[in-house]
């Protein structure tokens, strides 16, 4: 929240929407129901433009079907996108000062450009690359010789392995693992023998990666991840793995090794996905879905296995029949026992 306030023209040109009603000062951003003076909110569609109209919102952001005299609003084709940008305009800047603080230990032959920042009690490995405007927040972990692309942030308590590649503008968020070992292992002799895990993890650009996730490094090469993906809080792509661009993947997927994926795949929360199987692009899993074949074909899949949605609609539907498909089948099983007893 800003201390003065924003006019409302301005929102409207940032957000490329067109105002209609008076010139008004937004102080704040909210939801309707938490709404205050002074607040711009967001009205999603005509039936919940009476509750923006009641509030004591200074203006609404609403789509066309959605006008009112009632307040100020700023009209556009996508309210939702709108809204996004506002949030970014209020949310509050944190910054660390420019530098490497005096408890932070970094190691020899380490580059650090001048206008990143290395929090207290981090660490940057031997040889590491820490580029322009990269915050490496206190208590991360950076290995050795593994590269922070510009503009990355890497919050508290994330382990970066050596030699990784993390690209530029990417956020990795508190507890992720990002290298660690790949699961392979060899049985012999009665016992599991390591395969060691050589490889290295590369993060593409632009990149999200969530609370408390894990991206296991490659056996030989690398674990790919595409630009533009967004990963959520505790899902773990396993070593090998090659994830395309603009991927979106809810909590707890988890991907197992040597999986190829398309770019823009969208998985639900707790979806499964067998090893080394391979998925085409702009596909959407439904969620606790589990996927153990090739998907060849751009598309909705959802179930356990994994088959078109449309096709598990049916199955479902039908499942719902079963108890009267039963009953009946037990009643017919009666009239043929009293049929055949009279034979």
């Amino acid at each position: 929240m800003t201390a003065s306030g924003i006019p409302l023209s301005r929102i409207a040109s940032l957000v490329e929407g067109s105002l209609e009603g008076e010139e008004v000062t937004i102080t704040g951003v909210n939801t309707v129901d938490s709404a205050r003076e002074g607040d711009i909110v967001f009205v999603e569609g005509p039936e919940l433009l009476p509750l923006g109209e009641a509030s004591p919102a200074a203006a609404l952001i609403v789509p066309p079907v959605a006008r009112t005299r009632a307040k100020p609003i700023i009209v556009t084709e996508d309210p939702r996108l709108a809204f996004s940008k506002v949030l970014a305009l209020f949310a509050p800047q944190r910054s660390l000062p420019q530098g490497i603080h005096p408890t932070a230990v970094v190691g020899a032959n380490a580059r650090v450009a001048p206008g990143a920042s290395i929090g207290a009690h981090a660490y940057v490995g031997e040889n590491a690359t820490i580029e322009e405007g990269a915050i490496i927040h206190p208590l991360a972990y950076v290995g050795q010789d593994a590269i922070v692309g510009a503009n990355t942030e890497i919050h508290p308590q994330v382990y970066i392995g050596d030699r990784v590649v993390i690209g530029r503008g990417c956020t990795i968020h508190p507890g992720a693992v990002i290298g660690s070992d790949g699961f392979g292992y060899h049985f012999e002799s009665g016992r599991h023998r390591k395969i060691p895990q050589i490889g290295t993890v590369i993060i593409e650009d632009d990149v999200t990666v969530g609370a408390n996730s894990t991206i296991d490094r490659a056996t030989i090469a690398a674990t790919i991840v595409g630009a533009g993906t967004r990963i959520d809080d505790n899902v773990h792509i396993a070593h090998n793995c090659v994830i395309g661009r603009h991927c979106l993947f809810a909590g707890q997927v988890g991907i197992a090794g040597s999986t190829h994926i398309g770019d823009y795949v969208v998985m639900g929360g707790q979806v499964g996905v067998n090893d080394h199987i391979s998925i085409c692009s702009n596909v959407m899993v439904g969620a606790q879905a589990g996927i153990f074949s090739d998907i060849t074909e751009p598309g909705t899949y959802s179930g356990y296995p994994a088959k078109p949605h449309t096709g598990q609609l049916r199955v479902l539907a039908a499942q719902q029949k079963l108890p009267e498909l039963l009953k009946r089948i037990k009643e017919l099983e009666d009239r043929l026992a009293q049929l055949e007893g009279r034979t």
